[in-house]
């Protein structure tokens, strides 16, 4: 047999042998057991910390984040939906807090055709002026909702404790001062909550403050009792310094809370139809100041100009009030 054949054969065994033996050399010996191609990667992938952690990887440090989350309506939405994946966290830092909530909210709220309707759906442009949502909403419980004080005062003994009030708020709860509100026919939570305030220390007032600190909590609801029970006999004020018409435009981001003209959408909440415009000028700019506290509120006037406080002024002025009886 010539050379090159012997040869040629020698090598093709070679190779068979190689080929044989190699993939038992070559091959971990985890090759086969979960799948060709896989090895271990079952138990690998398996001890790799999750990605997306779900909600209850939160509990143990946000507590209080979790009660409000699971008692309100965004329950059914996990924390990563807005603030990220929370691999690593919290040894690798901060998950991020949306800044930009108008765009991540309105992917769920922007009304648009084919959304259940049982899901709040929003004209965006129309909502809220430019603002960010969570300016009235609790981004973990995002229905408007107010602790509505419990009223339980007796009307007539309020009426008794009510003549320390007259020489600012009138014998009849319409002030005869265009500084000082109007409190005839006010809500009596919202008049219960805001004189707590004052008696507390959480509102502040040089004029109030003493005054109401001085009360006891049975006249605080004898006094909101009585005042809720009166007559709005407050007329249109015709004298204000800003533009109606312009008002009301501005005022389209304050009905959800103050209903619609100003004559009230939720008890916990004041009605500012008929109400002074220099009260309420001075409100709002001591809102927007930090002079007065609170946190909707805040976030509301903070992007108003001294303009849009006047016209707001002069359009719930210009509205007439709902009586109570």
């Amino acid at each position: 047999m010539p050379k090159h054949i012997v040869r040629l054969i020698t090598l093709i065994a070679a190779a068979l042998v190689v080929a044989l033996v190699a993939p038992h050399l070559l091959t971990v010996k985890s090759f086969y057991r979960f799948g060709h191609y896989r090895a271990n990667a079952v138990p690998e992938i398996a001890a790799r910390e999750p990605v997306y952690q779900t909600p209850r990887y939160c509990y143990g440090c946000h507590t209080a984040r979790r009660a409000q989350w699971s008692a309100g309506s965004h329950k059914t939405v996990i924390c990563e939906v807005c603030h990220g994946p929370a691999q690593g966290h919290p040894q690798n830092g901060k998950l991020p807090i949306p800044s930009d909530t108008v765009r991540l909210c309105t992917q769920c709220h922007e009304a648009m055709p084919g959304r259940p309707h049982t899901q709040p759906q929003i004209q965006v442009a129309e909502h809220s002026g430019g603002q960010q949502c969570t300016v009235c909403h609790n981004p973990h419980s995002p229905k408007i909702t107010a602790a509505v004080a419990k009223v339980s005062g007796d009307a007539a003994a309020g009426k008794q404790q009510a003549s320390a009030c007259a020489s600012c708020h009138g014998t009849e709860g319409i002030s005869p001062n265009d500084t000082w509100p109007n409190l005839a026919a006010q809500n009596p939570a919202y008049l219960a909550r805001i004189l707590a305030a004052y008696k507390s220390g959480d509102q502040t007032d040089p004029i109030m403050t003493p005054l109401a600190q001085a009360l006891s909590d049975s006249e605080v609801q004898n006094l909101a009792a009585y005042f809720g029970s009166l007559n709005c006999k407050a007329t249109p004020h015709g004298k204000a310094v800003g533009d109606v018409a312009a008002g009301a435009a501005v005022a389209k981001n304050c009905t959800v809370c103050h209903g619609e003209g100003g004559r009230g959408a939720n008890p916990a909440w004041p009605k500012l139809a008929a109400q002074k415009p220099g009260y309420l000028m001075n409100a709002l700019k001591a809102f927007r100041g930090g002079l007065r506290k609170d946190p909707m509120m805040a976030g509301v006037t903070r992007g108003l100009s001294d303009a849009d406080i006047a016209n707001l002024g002069a359009y719930y002025a210009a509205q007439t009030c709902q009586t109570t009886k």
